[in-house]
């Protein structure tokens, strides 16, 4: 290499210099490089963080509902249905009522696989064995936009194949609705009988 004035400086191939800033931006980098390396391999990335669920937090904002991010003792009476695992929290939990009825949305992790899915649960006004026996007899009651239900004498749950999002916000609600209508066919037909 040569300067204006003709003298010359001769370095090596690969000869680097060292600048007092370069020992701290590769000591940053290598512990930044360390941190991805953690996130990557070591990380507990089985339940997708609390992201994407802003329509939950606006629909329990807009309602006055309740949104927690975690909830640890949701499914500890579920332990009876085999998609929950009742040692396991909720995720991402919506709670409120609609049309006089309790109800729960939540992210979970099934049991064995790690996997995720989104379960919607109406409660029943009063607990009723007599509405297990009416709806394990309908015609199916997971129709559209149901796809796994399940019964108690005290609620009744659908349970999705994987995690639900939405950007409409109202979305959420489209299997609390289904599942409210069948509590309250059940309470209509009951009292028809009665």
């Amino acid at each position: 290499m040569t300067y204006g004035d003709g003298g010359g400086v001769t370095r090596a191939i690969g000869e680097q210099s060292t600048h007092p800033a370069a020992l701290p931006g590769i000591v940053l980098g290598g512990l930044l490089a360390a941190a991805a390396a953690w996130l990557l391999f070591f990380a507990d990335r089985s339940v997708r963080p609390a992201t994407g669920v802003g329509d939950r937090i606006e629909l329990a904002r807009r309602h006055g509902w309740r949104f927690l991010d975690v909830d640890p003792g949701l499914l500890a009476d579920w332990g009876d249905n085999p998609d929950f695992d009742a040692g396991q929290p909720a995720y991402a939990v919506l709670r409120g009522f609609l049309d006089d009825l309790e109800f729960v949305v939540f992210d979970f992790r099934r049991p064995g696989t790690g996997a995720t899915g989104t379960a919607w649960i109406v409660y029943l006004p009063q607990p009723s064995w007599s509405f297990v026996e009416w709806a394990t007899t309908q015609q199916p009651l997971y129709r559209r936009p149901l796809h796994k239900v399940g019964v108690r004498p005290d609620a009744i749950v659908d349970i999705g194949r994987e995690q639900h999002r939405s950007t409409e916000p109202d979305a959420v609600l489209r299997q609390v609705r289904a599942l409210a209508g069948i509590v309250r066919r059940f309470e209509s037909q009951a009292a028809a009988s009665s």
